[in-house]
C-alpha cells in the first residue's frame, strides 16, 4: 500500500470515530505541531553548539582543584560553581574552559584576555597541554559537570591506588545507563565494569577472579589452539592481495575469549556479530558526547521532544509509513540496535551453556566451571551481567594488534629482531604459542604496544564514593574522576623517550625505562595504564598477555608484513567499514591516525598490509598437519 492509499484509508476511518476520539486526536495534532517546532529547534540548537561550542564560566583557574591559579591566588576546591550557559560571552578576568567531545575554548595567551580562540583538538592533546602548564591533576568543566583529570603516575598512585576504596565506583550517564542498558527489554543490566560499586559487583568480581587467572587459563587451551590455526589460515589467504588485517586480529582475540568463556567453538558469522557490536558499543563511551548527557538544556529538550512526538510516531507506525528523521532520536535507535544484537548472542551463549551444565556436561569453560562450583545458581540478572561483561572482552587486544602490526609492517628491522628472538629460543622450529615466558622480546613488544598506543585513551570514568583528598586539597563524594591513560603512559618520570616505540624498555630487568633497571617513580601496581589500576583493574589482563604472546609468536614466525596502499577492493573489505574513510600513515601515529579523537576506544584508520610467507613449504605443512602438535588441539575430554 502506497502512502496516498494509506492516507485515504486513515481519512475514511476518522469519519467514523466518536466525539471523544476526535478530542484526543486534536491533542495529538497539537502535539505534532509543537513537536515539529521543538525538533527543528533542538536540531538547529545542537548544530550551533557543536560548531560554536559551549563556554562554562566560573571564578578561578581551570586547575583550581589541586593547584594555585594562574594569578598566584589560592582557591578552595571543587565548590559547585554556577555554569553560565552562554556560548558567546566571556567575562574578562575569568578563566573559561569548555570540553564537549573534543571542542575547547581557551585563551591563546593571557587568561585575562576578553576573547577566546576556538581550537578543535583531541581530548588527549588538550589534556597534555594543560598537564604541561598545571601539573598532573586539574579540573575541567564538561557542560554542567565538573571533572577531575589525572594525568601522571603520581596522581594515580595518590588516588586510585592509595585511596582505592574512595575511587572505585562509576558515575552514571543517560546514554549508557538509561538508554543502552534498558534496550531490548534487558532490564537495565550494566556490565560489571560500568556498574556502580555494590556488594553484588564485588561478589561477581571475586567469583570471576579464579576463572580468569593465569593459572586457570591453560585448562582452555583447546579453544585457543583452534583459534590460532584459524588465524594462520586467514593470514595465509591474505598473501594474494594487500588488505587491512583488522578483522583477523579482532576475530581471533574475541573468538578465543568467547569460545573459552562458554566451552564452544563459534562460527565466523557469530564472532563477526560480536566484534561489530562490541566495537559499536565502545563508541557510546565517549567523554563529553552526546551533548545531552552533559548539557542539561539539551537533555531536557530532548526528553520533551520525545514525549511530544510519541503520539505522532504511533500514528505514523499504524499507517505503515516511515518515521521522518526529524522525529527520530538517532542515539536511541543506535543503542537499541546494539543492545538487541548484544542480547542475541549473549542469550544464545548463556542458554546453551546452562542447558549443557544442567544436563551434566563437564566440558571445561570459564563460566561453566564457575556455575558448576556454586552451591546455588546465580540469579538471571547476575548471569546476564557476567556474559555481557566477558563475551566481547578481547576487543582491546584486536585494536592494539591492528596498530602494532601496521607499525611493524613499516619497520622490517623490528620484525627481524622478533623473528631472530623466536628462532634463537626454538632453534628454527614452530614456537609454542602457549609457552608464554620463553621469548622475552615478544613479551616486551606486547607491553610496549599497550603503552604506546593505549587502546582505551581515557580510562573508564570513576566517581568518588566518599570524601577524599589529593595532597592538601579536598575532593568531595560524588566527584567524577578521569584518568588520562594515554598521557600517563607517556609520563617522562616513568618512561624515557616516551614518544618512541621501544620494546627494550621492558627487557633485562627494566620496567619502563631503558636507562634504569626496576620500577622508577610512583608504584601503581601495573606496568602501564592500558587496563586501569587500583580496585577496578581489568580482570582479563592474564588473558591479554597470553593472547598477545601466542598471536605474535605464530604471526611473526610464519609471515613478514609490508605496508601498502589499499585500492578500492581493499577498502571495501575493511572491518569495521567506518575505518575506510581514510588510510593510516606508515608510522601509525597514535593521534593522527585514529578514526575519531572523541571515541572511547582509539581505533586506527584503514591500514593496508601485504602478507608474505617466510617459508611457504613449512607453512603449508603446518596448516595441513603440524598444527595438531599445538597443546590440546584435540580436546583432552573428547
Amino acid at each position: 500500500m502506497n502512502q496516498y492509499a494509506a492516507g485515504a484509508q486513515i481519512e475514511r476511518g476518522l469519519e467514523r470515530v466518536d466525539t471523544r476520539t476526535r478530542f484526543w486526536l486534536l491533542l495529538v495534532e497539537i502535539q505534532v505541531v509543537v513537536a515539529i517546532v521543538l525538533c527543528a529547534g533542538v536540531e538547529v540548537f545542537q548544530r550551533c553548539i557543536k560548531s560554536m561550542s559551549i563556554t562554562c564560566q566560573y571564578e578561578g583557574d581551570i586547575a583550581d582543584v589541586v593547584r594555585p591559579n594562574a594569578f598566584g591566588e589560592s582557591n578552595s576546591v571543587l565548590k559547585r560553581q554556577i555554569c553560565d550557559f552562554n556560548p558567546l560571552r566571556l567575562v574578562p578576568g575569568h578563566w573559561s574552559a569548555l570540553v564537549v567531545c573534543g571542542w575547547f575554548q581557551i585563551p591563546p595567551q593571557d587568561p585575562r584576555a576578553a576573547w577566546v580562540a576556538t581550537l578543535r583538538k583531541s581530548l588527549r592533546q588538550m589534556f597534555k597541554s594543560w598537564t604541561m602548564q598545571y601539573g598532573g591533576v586539574f579540573r575541567v568543566v564538561l557542560g554542567s559537570k565538573e571533572v577531575v583529570v589525572l594525568n601522571s603516575r603520581e596522581a594515580v598512585a595518590k588516588t586510585l591506588v592509595k585511596q582505592g576504596a574512595s575511587y572505585q565506583t562509576r558515575p552514571e550517564w543517560d546514554l549508557w545507563h538509561e538508554t543502552f542498558v534498558h534496550g531490548a527489554g534487558t532490564g537495565g543490566v550494566a556490565t560489571i565494569g560500568t556498574a556502580r560499586w555494590t556488594a553484588g559487583v564485588s561478589k561477581l568480581r571475586k567469583l570471576l577472579g579464579p576463572q580468569t587467572g593465569a593459572q586457570k587459563l591453560p585448562k582452555y587451551n583447546h579453544y585457543v589452539s583452534r583459534r590460532y590455526l584459524r588465524l594462520v589460515k586467514l593470514l595465509a589467504e591474505a598473501e594474494t592481495d594487500p588488505k587491512d588485517l583488522g578483522y583477523c586480529w579482532w576475530s581471533t582475540a574475541i573468538g578465543l575469549v568467547t569460545d573459552q568463556l562458554v566451552g564452544h567453538g563459534h562460527d565466523d558469522d557469530f564472532v563477526r556479530l560480536i566484534c561489530d557490536t562490541e566495537i559499536g558499543v565502545f563508541k557510546l563511551r565517549a567523554l563529553g558526547d552526546p551533548l545531552g548527557d552533559w548539557v542539561p538544556l539539551i537533555r531536557v529538550s530532548q526528553a520533551l521532544v520525545g514525549k511530544l512526538t510519541s503520539g505522532l510516531r504511533y500514528v505514523v507506525n499504524r499507517a505503515g509509513l516511515p518515521i521522518p528523521r526529524l522525529l527520530r532520536n538517532a542515539n536511541e535507535e543506535k543503542c537499541d540496535v546494539l543492545r538487541r544484537n548484544q542480547t542475541k548472542y549473549c542469550r544464545a551463549q548463556l542458554g546453551s551453556l546452562t542447558r549443557r551444565v544442567g544436563n551434566g556436561d563437564t566440558t571445561p569453560s570459564q563460566l561453566g566451571d564457575l556455575f558448576r562450583a556454586l552451591p546455588e545458581p546465580l540469579s538471571d540478572h547476575d548471569q546476564f551481567q557476567l556474559i555481557t561483561t566477558l563475551s566481547g572482552s578481547g576487543m582491546a587486544i584486536g585494536t592494539t594488534l591492528t596498530w602494532l602490526v601496521g607499525y611493524l609492517a613499516s619497520h622490517p628491522a623490528l620484525q627481524d629482531v622478533a623473528f631472530s628472538a623466536i628462532q634463537e629460543v626454538y632453534s628454527g622450529e614452530v614456537p609454542d604459542p602457549h609457552d608464554t615466558d620463553r621469548v622475552e622480546y615478544l613479551k616486551a613488544m606486547a607491553l610496549e604496544a599497550g603503552r604506546y598506543w593505549t587502546a582505551i585513551r581515557l580510562g573508564f570514568l570513576r566517581e568518588t564514593n566518599s570524601d577524599s583528598s589529593i595532597d592538601e586539597y579536598f575532593v568531595p563524594k560524588g566527584t567524577i574522576v578521569v584518568y588520562n591513560s594515554f598521557q600517563i603512559n607517556r609520563d617522562p618520570a616513568a618512561y624515557d623517550s616516551p614518544d618512541m616505540f621501544l620494546p627494550e624498555r621492558w627487557m633485562n630487568g627494566r620496567q619502563g625505562r631503558t636507562d634504569v633497571e626496576g620500577i622508577v617513580g610512583d608504584k601503581i601496581g601495573v606496568p602501564h595504564m592500558g587496563h586501569g589500576a587500583g580496585r577496578r583493574l581489568c580482570l582479563g589482563v592474564p588473558n591479554v598477555n597470553k593472547s598477545f604472546y601466542g598471536i605474535l609468536s605464530l604471526a611473526l614466525h610464519f609471515f613478514k608484513f609490508e605496508r601498502v596502499e589499499l585500492g578500492e577492493d581493499g577498502l571495501r573489505d575493511v572491518f569495521p567499514s567506518f575505518r575506510a574513510f581514510r588510510q593510516s600513515s606508515r608510522e601509525m601515529h597514535a593521534i593522527h591516525d585514529q578514526v575519531s579523537a572523541c571515541d572511547g576506544q582509539a581505533v586506527p584508520c584503514a591500514t593496508g598490509i601485504r602478507v608474505i610467507p617466510r617459508n611457504p613449504g613449512k607453512l603449508a605443512a603446518w596448516v595441513s598437519e603440524g598444527h595438531q602438535a599445538l597443546q590440546d588441539f584435540v580436546a583432552p575430554w573428547a
